[in-house]
């Protein structure tokens, strides 16, 4: 949720008189928990003045949430005041009506994207996030790929008038730990235009599901032998491997022009696996055998799989401890980035 400040003047004289309904309505904002007040204990005195004057009947609620709300800013560590908005009188019309507004959320895939986030919050902890989605105080936009998401992040964040309640969460599309991709340049385009973005370290999406999601499908035998070896291939891998791995597609690779891709084979007919020489020299200590083993890759449904695994409670954070360090790290900055805009 945002953090808002009032200033005391705003509260006294004739800006109080002016101001009174659109403070209270601020007020009311905070009572339903959908934003936060940032307010000093000095300023307590006057927000009780402000309420007995234009709301008595009310007032002994308002100003306990005012107390609590300055007990809590007391209490805050230095720097507390980050990302507070700060209304003023000339901007208060136009802030409420952010702050009112549900925040947006673009992603390439509203349903796939949307699925592996529910899923990673309910592991996490964030839930707030979840709650906030079904009380529509946030709302997921379908960007329809990495263009598209950006064009719409930038779309919705020109609605707001001051405060830009927008995030961006796309793929970063990498094939290597250091590889910086177009979606950086993206990213960094959109956030000129006031729009939050956080692009993945990872490859895609599903490069964060755990390993005991991808052991639970599909459901026929024939199929659970093949991917039971795909999975014993996958787990030969590093970290840094996995996460830049085509967790979809696998090795199997398209027929393209140009030198962009490279093939190896065993010798064997139905054996050849195709790697993408932007990965570079990524998997080039990989078993041979193993590379032809995850030619397949695990197929397209991973994302609602893993939401049902989560909410059944086959999976919990400890599983995501397999993504390596800083995975976990990542996905919960992720999460503070969304609730810097609830």
């Amino acid at each position: 949720m945002m953090r808002v400040e009032i200033p005391v003047d705003l509260l006294k004289d004739r800006q109080g008189d002016e101001n009174a309904e659109l403070i209270l309505k601020l007020i009311a904002f905070f009572r339903e928990a959908r934003h936060e007040w940032a307010i000093s204990p000095r300023d307590v005195d006057a927000v009780h003045t402000f309420l007995e004057r234009h709301l008595p009947v009310l007032a002994e609620s308002y100003l306990l949430l005012a107390q609590k709300a300055s007990m809590a800013q007391a209490w805050a560590p230095q720097g507390g005041t980050t990302g507070v908005v700060r209304v003023a009188g000339e901007t208060l019309a136009a802030d409420i009506r952010d702050l009112e507004r549900p925040a947006v959320l673009v992603v390439e895939n509203a349903i796939y994207d949307w699925q592996m986030i529910e899923a990673l919050a309910r592991l996490l902890g964030c839930e707030d996030v979840i709650d906030a989605k079904e009380d529509s105080r946030l709302g997921v936009y379908n960007g329809g790929g990495k263009d598209g998401a950006t064009r719409h992040a930038v779309d919705h964040a020109a609605q707001f008038s001051r405060t830009k309640r927008v995030v961006l969460v796309i793929d970063s599309d990498s094939f290597h730990p250091t590889d910086r991709t177009v979606n950086h340049e993206k990213a960094e385009a959109a956030a000129r235009e006031g729009v939050r973005a956080h692009v993945l370290s990872f490859r895609e999406m599903e490069n964060y599901i755990p390993n005991r999601v991808l052991a639970r499908q599909p459901k026929k035998t024939v199929g659970m032998s093949s991917m039971a070896k795909r999975l014993e291939s996958l787990k030969t891998f590093s970290p840094e491997q996995r996460a830049h791995f085509d967790m979809k597609h696998g090795f199997k690779g398209k027929p393209q022009k140009g030198a962009d891709q490279k093939g190896r084979h065993s010798g064997k007919a139905g054996t050849t696996y195709v790697i993408p020489s932007r990965h570079g020299d990524l998997y080039d200590e990989v078993a041979e055998q193993d590379l032809i083993t995850l030619q397949e890759g695990f197929g397209t449904d991973l994302p609602d799989l893993f939401l049902q695994e989560v909410k059944r409670g086959g999976i919990s954070e400890r599983d995501l401890d397999g993504l390596g360090p800083g995975a976990k790290q990542e996905l919960r900055s992720m999460f503070e980035t969304i609730r810097g805009v609830i």
